[in-house]
């Protein structure tokens, strides 16, 4: 007899950028906090050049690095890749915070919305919706990033218009347009994670 699989329907919300940027994803609930980064990095279209943390109410949650001595006067520091997110994600609204690139610190708000129970199981994650792009790397967090749609709107900064979209070819081959989002595309990178 076959077992139902425990799916997650999470919630990615980029914390301090308006209107939001946000990706809602379907994932197993048994995966670990590692799989969760990779999965966040894919779903919002980061290029996960960063390191990251997860924080719960008394735990960081991230790779430890074997010469760091970090250690947090009140919460327990766990390894991300040996942590299953069910273990701090069991209840529909619960939620964890999520940061990557502690240069410009681009924190994620990682929202438990619904529990559901399927015969067959996911072999890779699967994006349902979301909105707009996901922020370039290395602008210098949200206030960089308001910073680059003040340029990209404002016709007395041409010439920083100019070089930033230089710079944004060079990098991503592509046009920058901060509302765009294709769902077709997130979901082609999320299937390149297996999960089986």
């Amino acid at each position: 007899m076959r077992k139902n699989e425990t799916v997650y329907q999470l919630k990615i919300t980029l914390r301090g950028i308006r209107p939001p940027i946000w990706r809602r994803v379907l994932v197993p609930s048994n995966i670990t906090f590692d799989q969760l980064h990779l999965i966040i990095q894919e779903a919002m279209g980061w290029k996960n050049y960063h390191l990251y943390q997860f924080e719960t109410g008394d735990a960081i949650i991230d790779v430890p690095h074997p010469l760091d001595d970090f250690s947090h006067p009140r919460k327990d520091m766990l390894d991300s890749r040996k942590i299953r997110i069910k273990a701090y994600l069991s209840e529909e609204k619960d939620k964890v915070l999520y940061t990557y690139d502690f240069g410009d610190n681009w924190d994620h708000i990682i929202t438990l919305e619904k529990i559901e129970k399927r015969m067959e199981p996911l072999t890779h994650p699967i994006c349902i919706k979301g909105k707009r792009a996901c922020p370039p790397e290395d602008v210098g967090g949200v206030w960089g990033y308001q910073d680059v749609i003040d340029i990209m709107q404002n016709d007395t900064r041409k010439q920083e218009r100019e070089e930033f979209l230089e710079w944004y070819d060079e990098w991503y081959g592509d046009d920058f347009n901060p509302e765009h989002f294709d769902i077709e595309e997130v979901n082609s990178r999320l299937a390149t994670i297996k999960l089986k």
